[in-house]
């Protein structure tokens, strides 16, 4: 009886051995598993910077340049607008078409007046009743008669390319002859037409870079650089071939929204370059 119950007691101590084996060999790798899950559940909820970015290349890789990188430290920051100069600009008026109006509601100009619609050209800007902020519904004589600026920009000439040029050039004349006139003591800015992509200046047969550069340059012979000036925006927004670029437009002819900010900032800098010299 005694020999039965000891070799009861071994079987039972090697049985839970056993179990207790299987247990830890099976929990082990599960466990693991575990542990692998949490470690890259966290490594992807910590936000990578460039500063904390781990490289997973090898000696033979390229690694991938970040934000901070040598190479784009060394390449001109195109909207870095931090060492344009400043002037007042609250004796300013722009007057223009639709890309006025854009730098009326994205430029961000302090103290500027717009007088400034969709579709207004050099034969209709004298019929034309337009809001301007601070001031009400005016005409442009109505405006220049009551209220005196330093200050004033002109951009018109794209919605009348499909008039006679001659005509154009005449009635643009006609209307610097008659801002002198109101004004005589404003320095005039002629602001050259700003180009469309060159997809819409090979189909379209009359607004067309062609046709806008003669035109810009016949405004440009205007300015005297003592009371009319010349300011060419292009420059901010051409491709290398010298048609507006395709990234900087939805519509082709007219640029972001975010990109008046940057021309209002440009204008302001040319306008003090003018008024040192």
């Amino acid at each position: 009886m005694k020999k039965s119950n000891l070799i009861t007691c071994i079987s039972f101590i090697l049985l839970i051995a056993v179990v207790v084996l299987v247990m830890v060999i099976w929990r082990s790798p599960s466990e693991k598993l575990s542990e692998d899950a949490s470690s890259a559940a966290l490594q992807t909820a910590v936000p990578i910077t460039p500063e904390g970015e781990k490289s997973s290349t090898t000696q033979n890789e390229k690694p991938q340049e970040s934000a901070s990188s040598p190479s784009d430290e060394t390449k001109p920051d195109e909207t870095d607008t931090s060492s344009l100069k400043t002037v007042s600009m609250d004796d300013a008026l722009f007057i223009g078409d639709s890309r006025t109006v854009g730098l009326c509601e994205y430029s961000e100009i302090p103290g500027a007046d717009f007088f400034a619609d969709v579709g207004m050209n050099v034969f209709n800007i004298y019929k034309k009743t337009v809001s301007v902020p601070t001031v009400g519904k005016v005409t442009l004589t109505q405006l220049l008669t009551n209220k005196k600026y330093g200050k004033i920009y002109i951009m018109l000439g794209i919605n009348e390319i499909g008039y006679p040029f001659d005509s154009l050039i005449a009635k643009y004349k006609e209307l610097l002859d008659f801002v002198s006139e109101k004004q005589p003591g404003a320095e005039i800015f002629i602001q050259a037409n700003l180009h469309v992509t060159k997809a819409r200046s090979d189909k379209d047969k009359v607004i067309n870079n062609p046709a806008i550069n003669k035109l810009n340059e016949k405004l440009k012979t205007f300015a005297d650089g003592k009371h009319i000036y010349y300011l060419d925006a292009n420059t901010l927004f051409d491709d290398a071939n010298g048609n507006l670029s395709a990234d900087k437009t939805g519509d082709s002819a007219h640029p972001y929204g975010k990109y008046y900010m940057q021309w209002g900032k440009w204008i302001i800098n040319q306008t003090a370059l003018v008024e040192e010299g």
